[in-house]
């Protein structure tokens, strides 16, 4: 979060650092907290109408009940915005997080809403520059535990998986793998191949479905670029042409190199293509005529 910005706990605006979580809290107890991360571009909140469909598939199914609705819910992050004016003149452009509890045994839920920072200098080294993947031995939670479409605070799998990567590369990313083998995604982003002109990503139902993955596909049938949906294995990473990553905080950027964690063997090189050029550059225009503020 923000220091000297405001932030919103139940019903109340408070000063964000005044933020806390009962002990007794079931997310404290039980880690049973419903998430949601969304940024700016220019100072206006990004794809928030798909945000807040996820928001909703996540709190229902995580069964938190007594949430703002919608419309409320979009008119809080707006004014949670326009509380914060002063913070955007320091840092134009910032992230917000939601968070939501079952609360205190009988009690209401808890929500939280706040402001945090984006790391800028991080997100313009991946655009232009890339970060290396490393596919890791970290198995995705099975659809049988909770539904992948659920995103949640329990990110232990994501931190094991970036600690393993951050053995061979401090800046590098993990991927999960599948029960199959096949990869998934990483802690920070969904992926996809290209192999001949043709991207090819994991089923919607293999991972968290991304808000930015999803307008990337939109630019994709604007470019009328060939998307498909399928398994991936870690060979057919190795050997794409290009490799994209999609994801709140940066937007899309690529890997320039693929590794695994496991193996002594040398880095996969990837390159800037011109698949990854175009969709960027699409991107970057769409961020200046979609989003709400």
């Amino acid at each position: 979060m923000i220091l000297n910005s405001v932030a919103r706990f139940a019903d109340r605006w408070i000063d964000a650092a005044d933020l806390s979580l009962s002990l007794t809290d079931i997310g404290f107890r039980q880690g049973v907290v419903a998430v949601e991360r969304l940024r700016t571009y220019h100072g206006r909140l990004f794809e928030i109408s798909r945000h807040l469909d996820r928001w909703r598939q996540t709190v229902d199914g995580l069964q938190i009940v007594g949430l703002p609705g919608h419309a409320e819910m979009r008119d809080i992050a707006i004014e949670l915005c326009d509380r914060n004016s002063a913070v955007f003149k320091r840092q134009s452009d910032l992230a917000m997080v939601w968070l939501a509890t079952p609360g205190t045994l009988g009690g209401p839920p808890t929500l939280i809403m706040h402001l945090g920072a984006l790391p800028l200098q991080t997100i313009d080294q991946r655009i232009s520059d890339g970060q290396r993947l490393i596919v890791t031995d970290v198995v995705q939670p099975p659809e049988a535990s909770w539904s992948r479409q659920f995103k949640v605070r329990c990110r232990l799998h994501y931190y094991l998986a970036d600690a393993a990567a951050w053995r061979r590369d401090p800046d590098g990313s993990g991927v999960l793998v599948d029960a199959d083998g096949s990869v998934t995604e990483t802690s920070i982003s969904n992926l996809a191949v290209v192999r001949s002109g043709i991207i090819f990503s994991p089923p919607p139902d293999q991972v968290l479905r991304g808000v930015t993955q999803a307008v990337v596909e939109d630019l994709a049938a604007t470019a009328r670029l060939r998307w498909q949906h399928q398994r991936i294995g870690p060979d057919e990473l190795f050997g794409a042409d290009e490799v994209l990553l999609m994801g709140t905080d940066t937007g899309l950027w690529f890997a320039n190199g693929v590794d695994v964690a496991s193996a002594d063997r040398p880095t996969t090189r990837k390159r800037r293509g011109a698949i990854y050029a175009e969709l960027r550059r699409r991107f970057d225009d769409a961020v200046y005529t979609r989003g709400l503020k």
